[in-house]
């Protein structure tokens, strides 16, 4: 009741609950540092903001237990501390919740996350606090945002779609500089997603554009499976900057999984000739024999890539549905005159048996067991 007078009510009754509330401050419970902070950039009538202002500035650091109790409560609550960076008169009070926002900063992922979502709406503290310079971080460039960042795409999402146009170009420049896993992180969900965006298409490729000019001009990401073996969207970085050797590093299995579902309208031209080469040279081993399944399951650029290359799986049991979905007819009879092969391979595979080989069966008169499960329901 007596926050809402002193807020919302203007005059000698609003003054005086405000001077209730902050002689609360030499005693404080929980809540009251954040009751007389919201007064300061909330209350209508100036005068209330002002005796909150000096009340708090008088309290801090005056006893020990006021200003421990001070980091807790405006920690709990960084939308206020934001508020007072840009809102306070008094430069002692921004000092106060920067001092506050920086202990929050990394104290966990939440609050690291909701200091982050707070300040993009104020881009004047964000651009102050975030690059503030800071000599213990370990990652590049050395400034607190680096110390610990916010997950979840928030820079880079804040890097393309900030309202601040400086704030925009400086996210950017430090995701073209970092070499922090998070911030690194970042980058692969929306190269990996462009293969089939969600957006309308024409959206989905500008953002994937404007992701990989980013990610092109930090070196970071042109290295052997930056994020490990198994994060292959990053992988297109090393193909359009000719780096196939860097291919190796990754686990081939999921990189070839990873590439032919690649949607080359994405990506500059140069991306679809470099990774259609790659897939048309692999060698024998894991790579080449996930190829073949994928050409199995119907997959568009597996087939073509087999089709130009020749290439076949090592493992006896794939052999006759791989003949069969390439329609290898000659060699397929030879090889399963009486069909006791792939009927075996269908058993085997159960529902998990890919739906193109019935696909292929009709389109050339051929005979199979029904389909069950969930290969009758879905394809590739």
């Amino acid at each position: 009741m007596l926050e809402q007078i002193a807020a919302s009510s203007a005059g000698p009754s609003a003054r005086l609950a405000a001077r209730i509330l902050c002689r609360r401050l030499r005693r404080p419970s929980a809540g009251e540092v954040a009751v007389v902070a919201r007064l300061i950039t909330g209350a209508r009538d100036e005068r209330v903001a002002a005796i909150a202002e000096k009340a708090l500035t008088r309290a801090w650091g005056s006893n020990p237990e006021m200003t421990n109790h001070a980091w807790d409560t405006l920690i709990a609550d960084v939308t206020v501390v934001a508020q007072l960076i840009t809102g306070a008169r008094d430069e002692r009070v921004a000092a106060i919740a920067e001092k506050a926002l920086t202990r929050a900063w990394g104290s966990d992922q939440e609050a690291t996350n909701r200091v982050w979502d707070t300040l993009m709406a104020t881009p004047g503290p964000a651009w102050r606090f975030l690059l503030a310079p800071t000599s213990g971080c370990p990652h590049e460039p050395r400034v607190r945002l680096v110390t610990a960042p916010p997950d979840g795409g928030r820079v880079l999402a804040g890097a393309l779609k900030s309202a601040d146009p400086a704030l925009r170009e400086a996210m950017a420049d430090l995701l073209r500089a970092t070499d922090h896993p998070i911030l690194l992180g970042d980058f692969e969900n929306p190269l990996r997603n462009a293969m089939n965006p969600v957006r309308e298409p024409t959206d989905g490729k500008v953002e994937a554009g404007a992701v990989l000019d980013l990610a092109l001009a930090n070196t970071h990401l042109c290295q052997p499976a930056p994020l490990g073996k198994n994060r292959t969207g990053l992988a297109i970085v090393a193909i359009l900057k000719g780096r196939f050797d860097l291919l190796d590093s990754y686990d081939p299995a999921s990189l070839v999984t990873e590439l032919v579902r690649l949607d080359g309208k994405a990506f500059p031209a140069p991306a679809a000739e470099g990774y259609r080469r790659w897939l048309r040279a692999l060698g024998p081993g894991p790579g080449r024999e996930e190829l073949c399944l994928l050409v199995i399951d119907g997959c568009p650029e597996a087939l073509a890539a087999v089709a130009d290359s020749g290439q076949e799986p090592e493992a006896p049991r794939l052999l006759p549905a791989f003949l069969f979905c390439t329609e290898q007819w000659e060699r397929y009879d030879a090889l399963d005159p009486d069909g006791s092969l792939l009927n075996h391979y269908i058993n085997e595979e159960g529902e998990y048996a890919g739906p193109y080989l019935w696909t292929v069966a009709e389109r050339n008169g051929r005979l199979l067991p029904p389909q069950i499960g969930v290969g009758a329901l879905t394809g590739f």
